[in-house]
């Protein structure tokens, strides 16, 4: 007997991440030897949950007051202030001046995401989404009654396909009257791959060719690994300042992910932020998506909101903060070489990396593969078609062992 509504029906888990990182999980639990690469979380070189120690001394200083009580939906002040001032850094007060800000607590950065999809596209519409990419994304638009159409991530010199993205929304623009785009950026999950402030440039003359009062364009900035550029927080935020060039007919959503962050992976304590040079589209992005947040989670958790805004907005938390990601950068840089190099040496090809918790590499029988690799002990993530190595959480010797294990399996399933 069935009782699910139609839409309901076909609701299956097919992000299969977290439950083959469950199985990694169990696997090395019983073998200390299994490589777990399957879950964008962070692991020292031990393979050790790594936790920030600004982070532990700031949630030490806490009161139940500032852990368990209700809040309000949008967020409390501190948490929101210290997150903007984050996010934009020295381009805050331009971006006050110029521009129309508002920004509302989430669970996560996947929070933003579902708020956004809910509120941007209608019933039967496509969401943008690139062809290499987080697939809960998918999830996500079809419980908001939406659609999908990727676009090329990369051309045929392994740069941003600005080409074939501006023939996207030409295209989409025949079937509806808007576009909902969205752009990991930078550390991409799962290639990641950083744009260069030129492919960021282009994106924008494009963005902006495109947007008028009869198509507004809604660019959906996950910025999930943000921290972890490669070329600093300051090349990053340098990115966001350039937001000021969009027209008034866009609407930008930055969705923060303090998870991400500040490794608060299962406390889900995101943000998202409205920005656009239009007080109407602030007034309603505010109205719409407080609305959201309140029917679907009620409210973020205040624990996380109270911890983030010590962390972020005080000192010498803020201090020790910075210069701790600064070492977890320089750790992630050594692992991400490691793997290259010996990719590299076993003829195993990736896609385009610059920098970030994961690698991805292009892998045509990835089931098969992941079988082979079960077996070797060694787990990483099927994509269809590729394969998602998280160097986030094994060690540098891992990530050299890795390559020449996938390639050893690879090589026996095609054989």
């Amino acid at each position: 007997m069935r009782i699910l509504v139609d839409h309901s029906i076909d609701k299956k888990e097919r992000s299969n991440i977290i439950t083959l990182a469950g199985v990694a999980k169990a696997a090395k639990a019983k073998d200390k030897s299994v490589i777990n690469a399957t879950i964008g979380m962070l692991y020292d070189e031990d393979e050790k949950f790594y936790t920030f120690r600004s982070v532990s001394k700031a949630e030490a200083t806490m009161s139940d007051e500032e852990k368990y009580p209700y809040t309000n939906t949008i967020g409390i002040k501190p948490y929101c202030d210290a997150v903007l001032k984050w996010v934009f850094d020295k381009h805050l007060d331009y971006f006050k001046e110029n521009e129309y800000i508002s920004i509302i607590a989430t669970p996560g950065g996947s929070g933003a995401v579902s708020n956004t999809f809910s509120n941007y596209l209608n019933a039967g519409e496509n969401v943008l989404l690139p062809n290499h990419m987080w697939t809960n994304y998918i999830q996500m638009a079809y419980e908001n009654y939406l659609g999908y159409k990727t676009y090329n991530m990369f051309n045929e010199n392994g740069t941003f396909d600005l080409a074939h993205i501006k023939e996207t929304f030409k295209n989409i623009l025949k079937t509806q009257d808007r576009i909902l785009f969205v752009i990991n950026d930078p550390c991409q999950n799962p290639t990641g791959y950083s744009l260069t402030k030129e492919e960021w440039l282009g994106l924008i003359e494009i963005i902006n060719e495109v947007a008028s009062e009869d198509h507004p364009f809604i660019l959906l900035y996950d910025m999930a690994y943000i921290d972890y550029d490669i070329k600093g927080r300051d090349y990053a935020r340098e990115n966001i300042y350039n937001f000021r060039l969009l027209n008034e007919n866009v609407l930008v959503v930055l969705g923060f992910s303090g998870s991400k962050t500040l490794g608060l992976y299962g406390l889900r304590i995101g943000a998202m932020i409205g920005l656009s040079k239009s007080k109407e589209a602030i007034d309603d992005f505010t109205n719409a998506c407080q609305f959201s947040a309140r029917t679907k989670y009620s409210m973020s958790t205040t624990y996380g909101m109270y911890l983030i805004s010590k962390v972020l907005g005080e000192e010498p938390y803020l201090s020790e903060f910075k210069a701790e990601l600064d070492e977890v950068t320089a750790f992630i840089k050594k692992r991400s070489l490691a793997f290259i190099n010996s990719a590299n040496e076993v003829g195993l090809k990736t896609l385009p990396f610059k920098c970030g918790f994961f690698v991805t590499i292009v892998c045509p029988n990835d089931d098969l593969v992941y079988e082979e690799l079960v077996k070797k002990g060694a787990h990483i993530i099927p994509l269809g078609g590729a394969m998602r190595i998280a160097i986030c959480s094994i060690s540098e010797e891992h990530c050299k062992v890795l390559p020449k294990l996938i390639k050893e399996a690879i090589d026996k399933v095609n054989r």
